[in-house]
Parts: structure tokens; C-alpha cells; sequence
């Protein structure tokens, strides 16, 4: 190294592995770099996973000065022909309309094969002077797709079919028929087939469309998704720091099992240690874990290597250790893994806000059996009288003064998981609106209907006892007998 160029700054660089198989960038060829997709409105999106294609629908401003309505009119009218009234449903005719309201109001931005060779590139963030690098699974370019005319040229010629078809019918001209036999494929022949273009498009026209869920990068779930990106398992140092003993077992590998007979159980990871105090412990200082965590030599294992393992093994809270909800309930009980898990994370991040938690309001907020919300507040809490329930173990002010970072990091994770279980909380509340709506129209209807008018064998009883009074006198009280008797009488 030249004396004139120092080293100025060292920067750790940690890899993440969380999104390595599923972590795709969209690039925009056709899109000007300046316009943000703040204001994109994307109304559908599919993707085909055999052939790693994706479509988006994104909404076109109709009412913007720079849009022309009539020819948006035209453009729906030329690919779906003329709508029906809208009072007529049509399900199978809805479903294959291109632009259901009847004017162009969408654009498609489709992808073609993905490129796959990545592997010398990878996202990177910056942040608390530690570089964080995920690999990148593909790339993926999207440009506006013009099926739409397809659509209008098959019109035309089913249109053109349809005219033809009502004149006389000629009769057939005689033709000659000639048989020709196929050669037998070779496998050469086979696999230069299967990597022809018609081929290929046939195999990715085949793949049907599934429907994705598309979510705006400034939402709950994509900042989780973010979180990803920060490695959760870090080595303090490379290859060239470790021991004389680590070094020479990473360049020779171990002998097989034939040769070399019974292998040494392998000491589980620092992430599978710390689940598993963590899962019997239920809450931990971090000084307190740090003692019970050992590397594969069996020394006990450094400060920063037990800390950047915690964060894909625990959750913080008030500077303590907790087992994450989704490796406490895995197994399906009374009440749904996914509900037991928000209402465990509802209940730590009320403990990250107040001292003193009060078990009635969490019951009414996470709608579970109260069996099952003394369980979960139990795990993490003891009850004071006149007080409500608090933490097992005092809060670790040290630890929050010293890991600053680590615990605004958690801070942003607990308020990303509140805003994800209020917006279920919100839905749950649409849906029984929408329920007790249908019901109350439901009985509205049933009470406004008329009753039909049933007849009884009453008025046949009726009719013969009048028919019994103009036979044998007006006023005077006969019994019910039968049409023959009366015939008798007369």
C-alpha cells in the first residue's frame, strides 16, 4: 500500500440471505427516471412462477387534461365491442372484457424472460457504518404491452367468419390429399426443439395467470420486508482472522463417515442456541444469554456475534430478550397460530410503551379466549396488585444505552407490527358490518313480502252449511251433513 493513499475508513460488510432466493428488481425501460411511483395506482398484478413472468395493471388519470376521453371510448369499444346495459350482468362477458368500464383506463406492463445471470450482483445498504448486501436473484424488465389489439384483430376476423358464413354455402372443391410420414426424433433434433422460440412461447403461453397481492413500498408489510435486508447471522471478521485450527478446516474438508467412522454431532448454530434458551427462558437479559452461548470450538462466543444473531432469534423489549411469536406457535390449537402470534406481539409492544399492562383491555382488543390471553401475558409478565401486570425482569437500561441502534431497529419493528394488527382489527370490524347489513335486508325483505293467501277447509265448511240453510229454512241451525242428504231433502 502506497504511504500516500491511507486507509481512511474500514466498513464491516455482512451478507443476508433472508430474500436471496425471491429478491427480483424491476427495471422500466419506457419509464423516464425523473417520475416517482408515489402516485402509480396499480390495480392488478399476476405472474406466471414456472416462466417467471410478471404483468402489472396500472390505471391511466382519465380525468387529466392530457387525456382524451373519446378515443379512450373508441379503443374500449374496438377491443370489447358494444357493452350491454349495465343493469344486465353477464359474468363470462364481464371476465373477458379487456377495459371493464368502458374506456381505456389501464395500461399493462408486462416482462419478458428474466435475466438470471446475477450472480456478481447485489442491493446494498449503508447504514450504522455497516454495509448489508442481499444477492440478487434476477432482473426483470417491464414494458407496456399492446395485447389489446390482438384482441381487436380477432374481433374483425370472427366478425368477418360470421358475414361469410351467411351467404350460400359453395360446395367443396375437390382437393388432393397427400400423406406424408414423420422421421423419428433423435434426441439431438429433441432438444433443439425444446429450445426453439416457438417452443418456448408456446410453454410460456400455456402457463395460466395467478393473481399476486400487490403492496406500495411505503405500507407495513413492505417495511418488514425491508427489514430482511440486514443480516441476521454475521461472523465477526473473514476467513483470513480465524484461528490456525478454523482456517485448515475450512480449506480441508472433513473426511466421509466410511473412512473416517462416527462424526462428532456438529454443534447446533448461535440462532438454534438462542431459540432454544430463549424458548425455555421466556425473557433474558443479554448479559445473562451472552454466558449460555458457545461457538463450535465450545468457547463462548464473542459480543457482536451473539448480538447480530439475535436479530433473526429474538425480539427485544425494554433492552430484554424474547422468542419471537412465529417459533412459539407453530402447531395449530383452539385458536389459530397467526392469531396467538399478533396477540403475543400486541402484548410486547404494549410493554414497550407503558410499565403496567391491564389484561381486561387486551382481551377486548385481541378478541381471544381469556385462557388463552392469560397464557400469553404469563410468558413475559407477573401480576402486581393495583398495579397490572409487568415484565418478569426489570427493564435493561445499560443495554439500551449501549445498543442504541439495536433498539430503535426493534422500536420500528414493534410499531410495523401494531400498524399490521390494527388494519386486521379494522377488516375483521368491515366484514361483520357487511354481515349484520345483509342480515337486517334479509329480514326486511321477509317482513314487507305478502302472505299468501291459503284456503282453509273452513270455507268448503262454510259453503256447505249455506247450502244446508237455503234447503231446509233461513235462520234455523242445521248440522254439516253431505251433498247427497241434501239432494234427499229437496
Amino acid at each position: 500500500m502506497e504511504e500516500d493513499d491511507p486507509v481512511v475508513q474500514e466498513i464491516p460488510v455482512f451478507l443476508s440471505q433472508a430474500l436471496a432466493e425471491n429478491f427480483y428488481i424491476f427495471q422500466y425501460p419506457v419509464r423516464p427516471a425523473n417520475r416517482d411511483w408515489k402516485d402509480v395506482m396499480v390495480k392488478n398484478a399476476s405472474i406466471k412462477p414456472k416462466n417467471k413472468i410478471v404483468r402489472l395493471e396500472v390505471g391511466l388519470d382519465t380525468y387529466s387534461d392530457k387525456y382524451c376521453p373519446s378515443k379512450g371510448e373508441q379503443i374500449a369499444l374496438n377491443t370489447d365491442g358494444q357493452q350491454e346495459s349495465r343493469y344486465i350482468k353477464d359474468r363470462d362477458r364481464e371476465k373477458s372484457q379487456y377495459f371493464k368500464n368502458g374506456i381505456m383506463d389501464k395500461i399493462v406492463l408486462e416482462s419478458s424472460v428474466p435475466c438470471f445471470k446475477t450472480e456478481h450482483y447485489a442491493v446494498a445498504l449503508l447504514q450504522d457504518k455497516e454495509l448489508h448486501c442481499t444477492p440478487v436473484k434476477g432482473i426483470v424488465q417491464l414494458r407496456p404491452s399492446c395485447s389489446f389489439y390482438d384482441k381487436q384483430d380477432k374481433q374483425k376476423n370472427d366478425k368477418n367468419k360470421a358475414e361469410n358464413s351467411d351467404e350460400e354455402d359453395k360446395e367443396p372443391e375437390i382437393q388432393q390429399v397427400t400423406v406424408k410420414f414423420a422421421r423419428q426424433e433423435t434426441e439431438i433434433s429433441k432438444k433443439a426443439r425444446e429450445k426453439s422460440y416457438e417452443t418456448i412461447s408456446q410453454r410460456i403461453s400455456d402457463e395460466p395467470w395467478y393473481d399476486g397481492l400487490w403492496k406500495s413500498s411505503d405500507s407495513d408489510q413492505a417495511e418488514l420486508e425491508r427489514l430482511k435486508l440486514f443480516s441476521a447471522v454475521t461472523t465477526d471478521g473473514s476467513s483470513l482472522t480465524l484461528p490456525h485450527n478454523e482456517y485448515v478446516r475450512a480449506l480441508v474438508p472433513a473426511a466421509p463417515a466410511d473412512e473416517a467412522g462416527a462424526v462428532v454431532a456438529k454443534r447446533p448454530s448461535l440462532q438454534e442456541q438462542i431459540k432454544e434458551i430463549l424458548i425455555s427462558a421466556k425473557l433474558m437479559t443479554f448479559s445473562e444469554l451472552r454466558g449460555r452461548v458457545y461457538n463450535e470450538d465450545g468457547s463462548l462466543a464473542g459480543e457482536a456475534a451473539v448480538l447480530n444473531a439475535l436479530g433473526g432469534a429474538a425480539c427485544c423489549v425494554r433492552g430484554l430478550w424474547a422468542p419471537r411469536s412465529a417459533d412459539l406457535y407453530t402447531r395449530p390449537s383452539p385458536a389459530p397460530p397467526h392469531l396467538m402470534c399478533a396477540a403475543r406481539d400486541h402484548v410486547l409492544y404494549l410493554f414497550t410503551q407503558h410499565p403496567y399492562v391491564d389484561r381486561r383491555k387486551v382481551a377486548a382488543a385481541v378478541r381471544l379466549p381469556p385462557s388463552d390471553v392469560l397464557e400469553i401475558i404469563r410468558s413475559v409478565g407477573k401480576f402486581t396488585p393495583r398495579m397490572g401486570w409487568e415484565l418478569l425482569l426489570p427493564p435493561d437500561t445499560a443495554f439500551e444505552a449501549k445498543y442504541n441502534d439495536v433498539v430503535q431497529r426493534q422500536n420500528t419493528y414493534w410499531e410495523a407490527r401494531q400498524r399490521q394488527f390494527n388494519e386486521m382489527l379494522i377488516g375483521e370490524n368491515m366484514n361483520k358490518r357487511q354481515r349484520k347489513k345483509s342480515q337486517r335486508d334479509s329480514m326486511c325483505d321477509a317482513t314487507n313480502s305478502p302472505k299468501p293467501r291459503c284456503i282453509s277447509v273452513s270455507e268448503d265448511d262454510s259453503e256447505r252449511k249455506r247450502k244446508n240453510k237455503s234447503a231446509s229454512g233461513v235462520g234455523k241451525r242445521t248440522r254439516n251433513i253431505s251433498s247427497s242428504s241434501v239432494q234427499d231433502a229437496t
